[in-house]
């Protein structure tokens, strides 16, 4: 079987004798199939509630709460109406009767007594969909896990990215300032040069010292600019 826990049938029998024979016959053929026992209606609805359950084979004369009453509380709720119910009568009854069944939920009728070459035929076919319902679950649980990874990842990546391009503009702001700095440093160092020499009248010098400045000057014009494109493209 493709489902790790093994599959559970639920019978509903008010009749001690009837749940012995059907739980005994179910165990006889399949041996991976847990039995569990309910002999009425309501006890039915409160294991439903606390255990999962795969088929149900539900009797519907039984006092208190019958057979229809029972399935049609079981499909009211969202965690139990997809169970297969296949319904036990004691002998064959109208169409009416029948339409009333199928009404209230049931996918199927066997009569008593239990045949049991139909009742192996029976449960083995709503295994055989169980399993592949199962395996579809699963199928559909692995794809949204796989959408949910791709999402995070595209997410994650979205993330770094940001935060690259805040380090990059980081760095380039820091560029941009030691740049700066540095520039003007050489430049007012060059003034400093240019009032000394000429004091001292050194013309040659002068003019040297002069081109030095203008280079500094546009060369910092060039920076500036490289600088403030490629923020803007950062940006």
């Amino acid at each position: 079987m493709l489902n790790a826990k093994p599959i559970s049938i639920l019978i509903v029998d008010d009749n001690k004798n009837n749940l012995f024979s059907l739980h005994s016959l179910i165990e006889k053929y399949f041996k991976k199939v847990q039995v569990i026992e309910a002999n009425n209606g309501i006890i039915a609805l409160s294991i439903l509630l606390k255990r999962k359950v795969d088929l149900i084979f539900l009797d519907i004369q039984m006092p208190q709460m019958d057979g229809f009453e029972t399935a049609k509380i079981i499909k009211t709720r969202q965690k139990t109406r997809h169970i297969p119910i296949v319904f036990l009568t004691a002998a064959y009854k109208s169409a009416d009767f029948q339409k009333k069944g199928y009404d209230v939920g049931a996918v199927d009728y066997l009569t008593k007594p239990i045949d049991t070459e139909q009742l192996i035929a029976k449960i083995r076919t709503y295994l055989r969909l169980i399993e592949q319902t199962g395996q579809q679950l699963l199928n559909d649980q692995k794809e949204q896990n796989v959408q949910e990874r791709i999402a995070d990842l595209v997410l994650e990546a979205k993330q770094s990215l940001k935060e690259d391009i805040v380090f990059k503009r980081q760095q380039i702001e820091y560029l941009k300032r030691e740049l700066n700095t540095s520039l003007k440093l050489i430049i007012n160092y060059n003034q400093i040069i240019e009032t000394q020499a000429s004091g001292l009248g050194y013309n040659e010098l002068l003019s040297d010292i002069e081109k030095i400045g203008l280079e500094s000057k546009q060369m910092l014009d060039l920076v500036k600019k490289v600088l403030d494109s490629k923020l803007k493209r950062v940006r």
